[in-house]
């Protein structure tokens, strides 16, 4: 059961507008140098023995997971507390999460479980007969998830009941990915599997040279697989003349890697332990020594691209950087602000600390946010897509307050679940 004072501490940051009576998070002048402004910024209520520990952006929702296991989920475009549910047990961590049928769908090491995206409100629970070793994803209709009995999982959506399982070659703690109409697997057995997603019809399947746990990655070039024998490999999908699974290149590196890539439509951003940042070029084939564009040593994670510069989180401080020659042109400060999240689709740069400070900035130029977009995440349905019409330029602090109509009324017991997704942010490379 949620304790009392944290119900408190709920209904008062629900009542609380995103910025009101808060200093800036990041200096608007620093920012203004580096071509961002902030967009908005909001601090979510934690007990003195809460932290934030993994945080995640799925689609349109922010994640936020505390370490006794509590879920913050948050309008990603707004900034708007949407509700609090526990989900996890105290000293376990979150997984990844995804969306199907209006739903938002964790698993855990006990169950998987499903909550109505827009309320919170807990609508399905599935006791699980295996060991998950990975997040989850989903194509709207079924659920995939990784397990550590060598084998990967389809949940219908709705009944959160088993649709077919496969078995493969070793524990999967990567997140499945899906692309198209099939499903993309690694394991930790060294493989990569290619299957159809509504009745597991194998496709295709290749080695690499080690195991393989970060979750993997899809563009219409292919699937890119960060391996721990110290390669990024990217394998053509086949859907022009059949096959797939076809080497497209392959870069080296001098560390495992255990994080996914960043992938843009000309580069690929990857952390290496140890060693930073590299950026590769994603149009020249096979493996060649050139493909790695420049290296950045204090770089930890590839946030966002906009015009001709890339930003990438480093140590306590958002870097800007030329994309084609890696030089940093500014620097700025994000005391405590050690989470970063990418969203290389749509110019946002996302930051969170563990204090349960939440940060978005965006281009200077950008469309600010209105009123109305404020009032909309607040009623849930009512939610509009983004307007990118010009509007008068409102200030983060004249959000409104969210409505009560958004806190949930279940609650749920708390269950377990453990997370390898900040790791890369924190720059340790455990």
């Amino acid at each position: 059961m949620p304790r009392p004072a944290l119900l408190l501490v709920l209904a008062a940051t629900l009542l609380t507008p995103p910025v009101v009576g808060q200093s800036d998070f990041v200096s608007a002048d620093a920012l203004r140098s580096a071509g961002l402004a902030t967009f908005w910024q909001f601090q979510v209520s934690l007990e003195p023995d809460q932290a934030i520990l993994d945080a995640y952006l799925v689609d349109d929702h922010l994640y936020l997971g505390t370490n006794d296991g509590y879920v913050f989920a948050l309008d990603a475009r707004t900034g708007v507390l949407r509700w609090l549910q526990p989900v996890t047990r105290s000293g376990y961590r979150l997984r990844r999460p995804c969306h199907a049928a209006g739903r938002t769908i964790f698993v855990t090491p006990v169950d998987i479980q499903a909550y109505d995206k827009l309320t919170g409100d807990g609508v399905g629970r599935q006791a699980l007969r295996f060991p998950p070793g990975s997040g989850c994803a989903s194509d709207g209709d079924r659920v995939f998830v990784g397990g550590l009995d060598a084998r990967v999982y389809a949940f219908d959506a709705r009944t959160l009941a088993v649709d077919w399982k496969i078995t493969v070659d070793g524990p999967v703690r990567a997140t499945p990915v899906v692309q198209g109409r099939d499903v993309l697997i690694a394991d930790d057995g060294r493989s990569v599997y290619c299957t159809t997603r509504t009745r597991k019809g194998y496709r295709w399947s290749v080695m690499t040279s080690g195991a393989n746990s970060a979750d993997l990655v899809t563009d219409d070039a292919g699937v890119y697989v960060a391996s721990q024998d110290q390669s990024l490999y990217v394998y053509d999908l086949g859907y022009v003349g059949g096959g797939g699974g076809h080497l497209r290149w392959r870069a080296l590196f001098n560390a495992p890697l255990r994080d996914p890539p960043v992938v843009t439509p000309h580069t690929v951003f990857q952390y290496v332990p140890g060693t930073g940042l590299a950026a590769l070029e994603t149009g020249q084939p096979y493996e060649v020594d050139e493909r790695v564009r420049w290296m950045l040593p204090e770089g930890r994670a590839a946030l966002t691209v906009h015009e001709g510069r890339v930003y990438v989180l480093g140590s306590e401080e958002l870097l800007a950087v030329e994309l084609k020659s890696g030089t940093v042109t500014h620097r700025v400060p994000t005391p405590g602000l050690s989470i970063g999240l990418p969203s290389p689709d749509n110019a946002s740069i996302y930051l969170v600390a563990s204090n349960g400070r939440i940060f978005c900035a965006r281009p200077i130029g950008a469309p600010p946010l209105r009123d109305s977009d404020i009032r909309a995440a607040e009623t849930p349905g009512t939610a509009q897509p983004p307007n990118e019409e010009s509007a008068a330029t409102q200030p983060a602090a004249a959000a409104a307050p969210p409505l009560d109509v958004i806190r949930s009324r279940q609650t749920g017991a708390p269950v377990g679940g453990k997370s390898k997704v900040t790791r890369g942010f924190r720059g340790d490379g455990k």
